[in-house]
């Protein structure tokens, strides 16, 4: 497995009568950029490929597919050779498809892939379509013995069937063996037994008498240093260069033990003069080894990977393997844990995952477990990992061996960080409560910033606070400092105290902005942006996110690039990009969810709420904030449950309600069209008609496009106001239109609108319910399912859902009932927003279309509806037939 140059992969020394296959192969790749070679084993599928990589204009990845290999390591080992650095760790086969082909694409680059057949039939068939259907600039070429199966909805790819070789160019191969190792007679035989099979054309030229079983026969045949270097070679997972085989032959040549392998066509080099073996001649080979030969050849690889220049997961992946044949577990157990870190740093915690799941039950020691839950952690896997240490300290617990110690301290750490995640306060303060003094600096942080956040959750944010001033006060450390400043930040930020956040904001960067790309100090730099946007320094804030997502694709970490993901969302809302911002929280929600890492879920939703009502989405906003606001209550989590009543401050009603102003200098637009709608309300109930025509006028400049419905719809409702004042009534009409148009198009709440002009118009001089043409004489008869009215009677017969409905409300008219009893009233049913509120609000609207230009009116007022109605209204029940 090797990164080639612009040379490419090189095909072998002797590659002759494949020039038209190569230029047909390669003219092909031009136009369609995913193609399979197939053929038999031994017909040069491997070297035509190499032959058309070494006319590649651009990067070649070359990874062989080994029988055992699964395609997770097969594509990461690949996404790491092309960035020839660490990957960010995939969580699925598709995200590490998906970031395969942007690689490629990015960087115009051909992957060859030798031997699909190696992977399932869904493996081999998912590398080529999700990888190659997205392919435009990259190219993949890949060899098999076998055929992919095609859908009518596969992406378009091209196929070569390899044969052996006609006569002629046959003919010219012999002749060129014949030039490097000496002339043969016997073509004609070779050429009836091999049908221009390569490989068996050049075992003929190599002395092959005709075996059944030629390449046993030859290798049996071998003097013991020829077959030593053999057995490593074919049972080596990579290629090796003749000096790393040095040591195989002690006191011997292995160069020209190489050269007489070579000669024999045992043996093949590559263009960058790494040796290597056919799978013919490996799958021989292996099954004629003695088991003294195999352990020799197995402790040879073991001590020469201790110094190949290898991609760091191939060689942790080859010793595991050779430890195995070995029979060395316990030394294989305590190799991978003492690997799992650089695993993880090098996106590699699948295969961690899977090295440590291979182990047997007898070697799952105490520090296999840890590991094991680390690696769960960076999948985010958050749930088993929670199980799996949990498990874990309560068998570390039923010990009391003092070596046990650091290791108690180390799952404890975890557990925490963990824990929190989780939003399990109290295994949380359990599990800090039980921890010993920490010994080291880097623990005792850790843990001072774990009860910091826990006070935090509990919804003691002055403690928590305070905490951090005194660990801050005692420290002169820079990390101390630094991190104390960060907690404060988060916490101010999430709790919405934005006045407080420049300064602790300020201390943080300059204290931890050069922090290792193996920690956390790239969330330093997104956090910084969440806030940054928060105080309307846009620029600043977009130059911070995008600095944040460069180093952390550096370092892989998904967990991070998931509170990233939610910072984004959070400043795509600053901008005023509202449904975006939606969409986004919505999918970063999606994602933590089912890793549980529940913390960011739970940011997530309150930012959906938020934007929700910022949409004029109200019911569905005011419903999830409710939902999140009674889990985290659940949880413990009494600090985030605050939070929610933080987001509810947007709920345009409540703003209504407070005197309204205009900071002249807000940059947010979203911030910025509300503060003018409001204020232009306020000043058309007090008639000011010529300030309601300025804060419009620079409304117009901001509010466009459907994020800002419902800053439209508000500023037609001031315009209705003035109207209704003015005693224009035609004009007033045309204006709530005009606002019932926009709030349709933003998708607001039906009722939010009329319910505002409702709220608003007692501050003005407007008619009430007396005027001409209302009519208070309302009569529901539950009965004869009929409302009547004077001139007018509508029948109820058909229309069971409303007329249950309006039966509720008509019995208690002026009291408000929650929506929980009218969805009793209506399906019988308990209440569920996500099935009941859009139904609701449609046979809401059908009852209000029932009563209008009468004196009754149904009015929406958290948490439900009420029936308002003048003294001529009567109900008459009728309990055995209401229905």
């Amino acid at each position: 497995m090797h990164t080639s140059s612009r040379q490419g992969l090189g095909p072998p020394a002797v590659f002759v009568g494949r020039a038209e296959e190569v230029q047909r192969l390669g003219g092909m790749l031009r136009r369609v950029r995913t193609g399979v070679v197939y053929g038999l084993p031994g017909v040069g599928k491997s070297a035509l490929s190499a032959a058309v990589a070494a006319r590649y204009r651009g990067p070649v990845v070359h990874r062989r597919i080994r029988p055992g290999d699964t395609l997770d390591a097969v594509v990461d080992d690949v996404r790491r050779l092309l960035s020839e650095a660490p990957v960010a760790q995939a969580l699925s086969d598709a995200s590490r498809l998906e970031e395969l082909a942007l690689a490629l694409e990015a960087r115009r680059a051909l992957c060859v892939l030798d031997d699909l057949h190696g992977l399932k039939p869904a493996e081999r068939a998912a590398l080529l379509e999700e990888v190659g259907g997205r392919l435009r600039q990259g190219a993949l070429l890949a060899t098999s013995r076998e055929a992919v199966p095609r859908r009518a909805s596969s992406p378009d790819r091209f196929e070569l069937r390899l044969d052996g070789l006609p006569e002629p160019a046959a003919r010219a191969l012999w002749e060129q063996l014949d030039a490097l190792y000496g002339p043969r007679e016997g073509f004609d035989a070779a050429w009836d037994r091999s049908r221009g099979v390569p490989f068996l054309l050049r075992r003929a030229h190599a002395g092959d008498a005709g075996d059944d079983e030629p390449v046993r026969a030859a290798l049996a045949a071998l003097p013991p240093d020829e077959r030593r270097l053999a057995a490593v070679l074919a049972l080596s997972e990579v290629p090796l260069p003749a000096r790393a085989l040095q040591g195989v032959l002690p006191g011997g040549d292995a160069e020209e033990t190489l050269r007489r392998l070579g000669a024999r066509l045992l043996v093949e080099t590559d263009a960058q003069g790494r040796h290597g073996v056919h799978d013919l001649v490996r799958e021989a080979l292996t099954s004629l080894l003695t088991p003294d030969e195999a352990r020799a050849a197995h402790e040879s690889l073991l001590a020469l990977l201790e110094h190949e220049p290898l991609p760091a997961v191939v060689r942790v992946r080859a010793a595991c393997r050779h430890l195995e044949a070995l029979g060395r577990g316990r030394e294989r157990a305590d190799f991978i844990v003492e690997q799992a870190e650089s695993l993880v740093r090098l996106g590699a915690a699948a295969e961690l995952l899977s090295l440590l799941g291979s182990l047997p039950e007898a070697l799952r020691t105490p520090e296999v477990r840890l590991a094991r839950a680390r690696a769960l952690v960076r999948l985010l896997d958050l749930r088993r990992a929670l199980a799996e240490l949990l498990e874990l300290r309560a068998a570390l617990e039923a010990t009391s061996a003092s070596e046990e110690d650091a290791l108690r301290e180390d799952v404890g750490t975890v557990l925490v960080r963990v824990a929190l995640f989780s939003l399990e306060v109290e295994t949380c303060e359990k599990t800090l409560a039980a921890m010993p003094m920490p010994r080291q600096p880097e623990v005792f942080l850790q843990q001072l910033l774990a009860w910091a956040a826990l006070r935090f959750f509990q919804g003691r944010l002055d403690e928590s606070l305070e905490m951090l001033d005194s660990a801050a006060a005692a420290s002169e450390d820079r990390r101390v400092l630094g991190w104390c400043a960060y907690a404060r930040v988060l916490m101010l930020w999430i709790e919405g105290r934005d006045s407080e956040l420049a300064e602790p904001l300020a201390q943080c960067v300059s204290l931890l902005e050069g922090a290792p790309l193996d920690s956390r100090g790239p969330m330093v730099t997104a956090l910084s942006a969440g806030i940054l946007s928060r105080l309307g320094r846009i620029t600043e804030a977009e130059a911070a996110l995008a600095k944040a997502r460069e180093r952390l694709g550096r370092l892989g970490a998904p967990r991070l690039a998931l509170e990233l993901d939610c910072i984004s969302a959070w400043c795509l809302a600053d901008r005023g990009e509202r449904r975006a911002a939606l969409a986004a929280l919505r999918d970063t929600e999606a994602r933590a969810e089912h890793a549980g890492y529940l913390f960011v879920r739970h940011l997530s939703r309150l930012g959906a709420g938020r934007m929700l009502l910022e949409l004029g989405r109200r019911a569905e906003g005011l419903a999830l904030l409710d939902v999140v606001e009674s889990d985290a209550r659940a949880r413990g989590a009494h600090g985030l449950a605050r939070a929610a009543e933080v987001a509810r401050a947007v709920d345009v009603t409540r703003q209504v309600a407070l005197p309204a102003t205009v900071e002249p200098r807000e940059v947010r637009p979203g911030v910025a069209a509300r503060q003018r709608a409001l204020a232009a309300l306020h000043a058309a109930m007090q008639g000011d008609s010529v300030r309601v025509a300025g804060l419009l006028a620079s409304l117009d400049s901001l509010a466009r496009g459907e994020d800002f419905a419902l800053e439209r719809a508000l500023g037609h409702l001031s315009r209705a106001l003035l109207h209704q004042r003015a005693e224009r009534p035609l004009d007033a009409q045309a204006a709530m239109e005009a606002a019932a148009r926009d709030a349709s198009v933003g998708e607001v709440d039906p009722e939010l609108i009329p319910e505002l002009a409702r709220a608003l118009a007692p501050r003005t001089a407007l008619p009430q319910a007396d005027a001409p043409g209302i009519s208070d004489a309302v009569v529901v008869d539950a009965r004869q399912h009929v409302v009547r009215t004077p001139g007018r009677t509508v029948s109820l017969a058909k229309r069971v859902l409303p007329r249950r409905l309006l039966y509720a409300l008509a019995r208690q008219p002026g009291r408000t009932l929650p929506k929980e009893a009218c969805v009793r009233a209506m399906w019988d049913a308990e209440y569920d927003p996500r099935l009941h509120d859009n139904s609701l609000r449609v046979h809401v609207s059908f009852v209000r279309e029932l009563l209008e230009g009468t004196s009754a009116r149904v009015v929406f007022e958290d948490p439900g509806y009420r029936l308002d109605a003048s003294e001529g209204f009567a109900f008459i029940g009728d309990e055995t037939d209401s229905a």
